[in-house]
């Protein structure tokens, strides 16, 4: 007899979740397979595609991992270590391939991050502050963009869950830079919280506050570094766009056309899919991504086979040739160096809980 622990164990492991996740899609996709002929036209349409359109997808593709890799290069520097744009840009590919492709994916990535960034010189508390910082500078402009096309689409988004979320990456961002900037505040107000308990995690928190001191991140590095993140999020989306132009031979401007979406609508479809994605519950977000995606363009006016081929080519580009690239970036790269997505040292757990709470956000896809 199959023991609860059994079940237990089996149901929180990630390679478990996603075969289940995955045989999930496949009965929905059997019970509707009569009903799923737009999938089909879709694929057809990817034939008579526009080859230009394909060259810049991957143009902005390319520009927008290398916009995060920029922000990878500012924040890092801020804390001394000398973060080459080379590296930064293979380091974003591959720690990609490792999130988007594998279950459990995201904490391999974020070991791989962690441990070239250790590999560079940068301390345990720059990678942690790192990781904080820049997913919620990702998740400020991703929020701002939903806003933006809820305002103009006047649509079905919860607009105060967006403000909400707004608020607090804001909030959070700021609280990072302030406390990059003070940390003998910083420390004096916990050591008065802590009172006289000054041992074991209170000690650790003073510790990393106190190596606080080797970040010198001023405004225009900060204003630099959400400009960057700013333009990762642009450029993806833009990617988006053209994927739509070449698949309808028409691009979404701001007034509606017929049989087409329009730019508020293609930051909607972005959005919402962004956030289906954020779950993972299948590698790179299989499945509901591509939903979340032709179930917001066909809201917003698009076909649904103009829709489904529009996907189809943007998920082959974003996901799967980006993916591919930067395993071939992780293998040639840095497996030869021996930096590989493995167990960090004992004394550096707590860092890790950090980075990889934080490493879905701040990734270019799914």
């Amino acid at each position: 007899m199959i023991s609860i622990k059994f079940l237990r164990g089996l149901i929180k492991s990630p390679w478990a979740r996603w075969v289940l996740s995955l045989a999930f899609l496949g009965l929905i996709l059997y019970f509707l397979r009569g009903q799923l002929e737009f999938l089909k036209t879709g694929i057809q349409q990817i034939q008579h595609i526009d080859p230009l359109g394909i060259a810049l997808t991957f143009v902005l593709l390319i520009i927008s991992f290398v916009a995060m890799a920029k922000v990878m290069q500012i924040l890092l520097r801020s804390g001394g270590t000398d973060a080459r744009l080379t590296g930064s840009t293979a380091l974003t590919f591959a720690s990609n391939s490792w999130s988007s492709t594998l279950p459990g994916g995201p904490a391999f990535s974020a070991i791989l991050t962690y441990k070239v960034q250790r590999a560079w010189g940068a301390s345990p508390v720059l990678c942690s502050w790192f990781f904080i910082l820049s997913s919620a500078l990702s998740t400020v402009w991703l929020v701002a963009l939903g806003m933006i096309a809820v305002f103009f689409m006047g649509a079905s988004l919860n607009l105060w869950s967006l403000i909400a979320s707004l608020a607090a990456m804001v909030a959070l961002s700021g609280a990072v830079y302030w406390g990059s900037r003070n940390p003998d505040t910083l420390g004096r107000w916990v050591r008065t919280v802590a009172g006289k308990r000054k041992e074991g995690l209170v000690d650790k928190l003073l510790d990393h506050i106190d190596q606080l001191r080797s970040v010198t991140l001023t405004g225009a590095q900060f204003a630099a570094a959400a400009l960057w993140s700013l333009l990762n999020r642009l450029f993806d989306a833009m990617s988006l766009w053209v994927c739509i132009w070449a698949v309808t031979g028409t691009a979404p401007l701001f007034d509606a056309q017929p049989d087409n979406t329009t730019i508020a609508g293609v930051l909607l479809a972005y959005t919402t899919a962004k956030i289906a994605g954020s779950i993972q519950a299948t590698p790179g977000g299989i499945g509901p991504v591509e939903a979340a995606y032709i179930g917001a363009l066909v809201a917003t006016g698009m076909t649904a086979v103009h829709a489904a081929g529009a996907v189809i080519v943007y998920r082959l580009c974003s996901w799967v040739i980006m993916a591919l690239v930067g395993w071939v970036i992780y293998f040639i790269y840095f497996t030869p160096k021996g930096l590989v997505a493995t167990e960090v040292p004992d004394g550096e757990h707590d860092t890790m809980k950090t980075n990889n709470n934080q490493i879905d956000s701040e990734r270019p896809a799914p």
